[in-house]
């Protein structure tokens, strides 16, 4: 039985999983009542300790999934959407509750990847893409069957690719980052733009509201979601260039919600945008996570490569 920790912006999800991928218990914990990375782990460990004990199977690994985290050091560095800064020895914050059991960290789009490899679509495939979808935008990179980690562990930045100069300010530092303009805040910020544009007022701040608005034909929410679309098209057609990957499969709950309505402009940008010698050569599709519990599957993967 194996640990996943799935630490976001805005959760963190904790599960238990057999080495078959069944989903045996899961807790939630808001991200933003924790002010310290110490705090959060101890509530983490408080949940794991909890969940094990009832389960009565030993515990054969935890795999943690982190914005910002690297897997050769086991820290986290400066995560944008988390509420804590610097550096965080997060493997070793972990070990101090759980001294004999493998700890494994990566970057939670890593983890998704991973993930993808042992329990979804990307099983037999040597070159895929996962883009991740939520509060951030996260990718992680597979290449001849190998996660692409990078020299400092950090590899597949997509989300802080800057597609517009001295756009909107991002909480990495710089300005015009691709996940300013196609997460549930940066589509909502366009939607806002676009009422103000039209001089209308906005009906919503809430990124599912604005999802039914879109399907039931707001004509500017509808907009929201194509431009958004748009860029997102554009970012991935960029990144293709890197790896020439077979695959590109996106997770989480941004793209599920949206739907078509940001799926149909982003395929459509794709094509435009594509080298032409790589057209009809890349596939984009939902990852086969959704709807499993991918994000806890992804990190309790983690552990596994470690056996």
């Amino acid at each position: 039985m194996f640990c996943g920790v799935d630490i976001g912006g805005t959760n963190v999800e904790v599960g238990l999983v057999s080495e078959q991928g069944e989903l045996l218990d899961r807790e939630g914990i808001k991200t933003g009542k924790f002010y310290s990375a110490p705090d959060l782990v101890l509530a983490i460990a408080e949940s794991i300790l909890r969940m094990t004990k009832q389960s009565r199977q030993p515990l054969e690994g935890i795999g943690i999934g982190c914005p910002n985290g690297r897997s050769d050091l086991g820290v986290v560095v400066e995560a944008a959407n988390l509420p804590f800064k610097g550096i965080v020895p997060m493997v070793d914050l972990f070990k101090q509750y759980f001294p004999d059991i493998p700890v494994a960290l990566a970057n939670d789009a890593d983890a998704a990847a991973v993930g993808e490899l042992y329990y979804g679509k990307g099983a037999g495939l040597k070159d895929f893409v996962v883009i991740t979808l939520g509060t951030g935008l996260g990718s992680g990179f597979v290449a001849n069957g190998c996660l692409v980690n990078g020299a400092n562990g950090m590899a597949g930045e997509v989300g802080h690719m800057t597609m517009v100069p001295d756009g909107r300010p991002c909480g990495c530092g710089r300005n015009g980052c691709l996940e300013r303009y196609v997460t549930a805040s940066g589509i909502v910020l366009t939607y806002n733009e676009l009422c103000l544009k039209y001089q209308r007022q906005p009906e919503t701040d809430n990124y599912q509201d604005l999802c039914g608005l879109s399907k039931q034909g707001d004509a500017v929410a509808i907009e929201a979601f194509q431009k958004a679309g748009e860029m997102l098209g554009w970012g991935l057609a960029n990144l293709a260039l890197c790896t020439a990957p077979s695959h590109i499969f996106l997770y989480g709950g941004v793209a599920v919600g949206a739907g078509d309505c940001l799926l149909q402009p982003a395929l459509r940008s794709f094509d435009a945008h594509l080298l032409y010698s790589y057209k009809g050569t890349v596939q984009i599709e939902y990852s086969g996570l959704l709807g499993k519990n991918g994000a806890i599957l992804g990190a309790a993967s983690l552990p596994r490569r470690l056996k």
